[in-house]
């Protein structure tokens, strides 16, 4: 039974675990962003270290344009730069920009519009006009310039010329596309590889100038965050280079860029490019995870620098032999992109980064083994975190939770690191608090069975609120009370010691029984707390645990309620046959401490106080008295729309001050007055009261309190002073 119960969690718990593993494989969107967003938090606790010495950014920034003029820069002037670049013998110059238009301040073209608009006549018309496109063309043939053209899906690009390619015997392709050719060895990447409808070129002259040709598209996440940098792509049915991949092959002057299928089992886990002695790892998409560094740490040179002839020559050692990637980060040409580091990275950045973290050897992958490793985890660490909810302590448990929790995220920061390995620490770590979940909640609401079950038994001996304060409060079983105003009621059965050798003794446990059950259940439904059972008798204390302001009311009612209850049990007993005495009653008001006394063992919630001892003795007081019930003053005085008539002062044994007692009446009639008007004739000395108290007998000679004033009185006493 009990490894049942410690076997529930543990189920539970598992239970919500596979739950959350056949989520992460039906619906794996699901956990796509939250994934990412790890990943982007481990890239930013742990930036890429290289200091780009392979490469180089001159950046179009906001200086150069206040320099030189807004974009678009005079082909010449662009052409400036690029030869700037050449003389200091850059290893490959790689422009994230595309020409589609011819340069329309070019004199070429100016001449002619302004001879046809106002009538220029040029001072010589036969001399040759310069054309700045043709000056860019002439300095992409010296070498080493890889143009940039972007990719399109759209069936027009306004404002551009949009060269789609169908077949690879279309005429336009060779100027267009005139690059490396690819090896493809196991598997053919025009089958995973994105592709496109079309490419918006560069002027002829210019791309058939250049010494390649990449793509500087930059395709987002869903998020339209950067992370990754697509190195290839298709157009109609012919592979294309990214722009750093190009610059790449420029720098070691391959011509071809080998491609190979890489493979686990039969699917298909990415490509291996080799271009020359470099080996690089993309995805199956032909995508590079890129590694950041820190943000805006890429070299960068302003542009600005290199168009300013006397300071040109100090670059030289900063060119030299790197790659040079020539784009803009000026705010109103919108090439900001954001990436994990920074949410305004220039685009020009990403391809300078992606290259420079090739050439690094600082690769990211994310391994096939990586899904399968994090559902592992996920279960494994879902079942410990259900064992422990099952088979530990609750606050054990959840302290193991939460030191495990941050384990799966430093495993994944230290993986990530110390080998590039992107590893979701997200799904182990949902795993865990899953397992927590389902076994805690699993636990607790086996507990709040249990607690439900030993609430319900405890009300058979405790008063329910005792219950509900102690089940609420558990702190309050502790040792020690408090002082505070209680009433106290006592009963007794009469005659119980002689009814006891009498009956059998199975008879005589279902008879009381019976009759505790009525007694106690009347006790708990006035808000009493039954404080013990001791044979026959019952003690009840009232104002504990709870506060009742009207305890004295109230115990006052459940003593009539008790009265009422034990004289009709009586009489059914008696109509039986069986000889069932009379419930005697005391009652009693005062301060007493309460609460929890005993050992660290056992302990008992109950009550210490002489109020307690002078309820007992009133109790035992009915006996002399003649009455059921006997009620103190101190009880009397907090009680309003009962009617009460005085018996006398009780001179308790080892007690010097008397206690007045008084017996509760169902009415308040001429008879009650008349005993009144009597008693207090007594106890002021006057002897008309004596005589009315014997005559108030004579009409009424079974009352037993009138019975005994009579004899009292007769036998020469006139104190209402007695001793019990």
């Amino acid at each position: 039974m009990l490894l049942s119960r410690r076997l529930i969690p543990v189920v539970a718990g598992l239970a919500l675990v596979l739950a959350l593993v056949a989520l992460r494989l039906t619906a794996p969107a699901a956990f796509e962003r939250p994934r990412q967003a790890a990943f982007d938090s481990v890239q930013r606790l742990s930036p890429r270290t290289s200091a780009g010495a392979a490469i180089r950014v001159v950046d179009i920034d906001e200086e150069s344009l206040k320099r030189h003029g807004q974009w678009p820069w005079p082909r010449y002037q662009v052409a400036e730069l690029v030869a700037a670049l050449q003389d200091l013998e850059a290893g490959a110059i790689a422009l994230d920009m595309v020409f589609a238009e011819a340069d329309r301040t070019s004199p070429a073209r100016l001449v002619p519009d302004w001879t046809r608009r106002f009538g220029f006549r040029a001072a010589d018309p036969e001399a040759a006009l310069p054309d700045h496109d043709a000056a860019l063309a002439a300095v992409f043939a010296r070498g080493r310039v890889v143009a940039g053209f972007a990719l399109t899906r759209e069936p027009e690009a306004a404002g551009a010329t949009l060269l789609t390619l169908r077949g690879s015997g279309e005429a336009e392709e060779a100027a267009a596309l005139r690059g490396p050719g690819f090896a493809v060895i196991g598997g053919d990447p025009r089958l995973t590889v994105p592709r496109f409808t079309g490419l918006i070129p560069n002027l002829p002259d210019l791309d058939a100038a250049a010494a390649g040709h990449g793509s500087f598209s930059i395709a987002a996440g869903s998020d339209e965050i950067i992370r990754r940098l697509p190195l290839l792509a298709v157009i109609g049915d012919r592979l294309v280079p990214a722009l750093a991949l190009e610059a790449l092959r420029v720098m070691q002057d391959e011509a071809t860029i080998k491609v190979r299928a890489e493979r686990d089992g039969a699917t298909l886990t990415g490509y291996t490019l080799r271009v020359g002695e470099v080996d690089l790892a993309v995805d199956a998409t032909g995508a590079l995870a890129l590694h950041f560094p820190e943000a805006r740490t890429t070299p960068t040179i302003p542009a600005w620098r290199l168009l300013d002839p006397d300071g040109r020559a100090a670059l030289k050692s900063e060119i030299q032999g790197r790659a040079v990637f020539v784009g803009t980060s000026a705010v109103g040409l919108s090439d900001l992109r954001p990436t994990p580091m920074t949410p305004f990275e220039p685009g020009v950045n990403l391809h300078a980064m992606a290259l420079d973290q090739v050439l690094s050897g600082q690769a990211l992958s994310r391994p096939a083994w990586a899904p399968g490793a994090e559902i592992v985890a996920a279960t494994l660490l879902g079942l410990g975190a259900a064992l422990a909810c099952g088979f530990g302590s609750l606050r054990g448990a959840g302290l193991g939770t939460a030191l495990l929790a941050p384990v799966p995220a430093f495993a994944a920061v230290a993986l990530f690191a110390r080998a590039g390995l992107l590893i979701d620490p997200i799904l182990p770590t949902l795993g865990l608090l899953a397992g927590h979940a389902g076994g805690s909640l699993a636990r607790y609401a086996g507990s709040e069975r249990a607690a439900m079950r030993l609430r319900s038994a405890f009300t058979h001996y405790l008063s329910p609120d005792l219950v509900a304060v102690l089940a609420s409060d558990p702190g309050r079983l502790k040792l020690g009370g408090e002082s505070r105003e209680m009433t106290f009621l006592f009963t007794d059965l009469e005659g119980f010691t002689a009814m006891t050798e009498a009956a059998g003794a199975e008879a005589l446990v279902n008879l009381l029984n019976a009759y505790l059950d009525g007694m106690c259940s009347i006790a708990m439904a006035h808000g009493g707390t039954v404080d013990k059972i001791v044979g026959d008798a019952v003690h009840v204390m009232f104002n504990a645990p709870l506060d009742q302001p009207d305890h004295a009311a109230r115990a006052v009612a459940c003593a009539l309620a008790l009265d009422a209850f034990a004289e009709a049990f009586r009489a059914d007993r008696r109509a039986e046959g069986v000889p069932f005495g009379a419930t005697r009653i005391g009652v009693n008001t005062g301060r007493a401490v309460v609460g929890n006394f005993g050992g660290t063992r056992r302990f008992d919630y109950t009550a210490h106080g002489d109020a307690i001892n002078v309820a007992a003795r009133l109790e035992a007081a009915n006996k002399v008295l003649g009455t059921r019930i006997c009620i103190a003053r101190t009880t009397c005085d907090g009680v309003t729309g009962t009617a009460f008539r005085p018996v006398g002062i009780l001179m308790l044994k080892g007690k010097s001050v008397g206690v007045e007692v008084f017996e509760p009446m169902s009415r308040n009639d001429a008879a009650l007055t008349a005993y009144r008007e009597a008693f207090g004739r007594l106890v002021t000395g006057d002897e008309g009261g004596a005589e009315t108290l014997l005559r108030l007998h004579a009409d009424n000679p079974k009352d037993p309190i009138l019975a005994l004033h009579a004899r009292r009185i007769r036998a020469g006493e006139r104190s209402v002073r007695m001793a019990a």
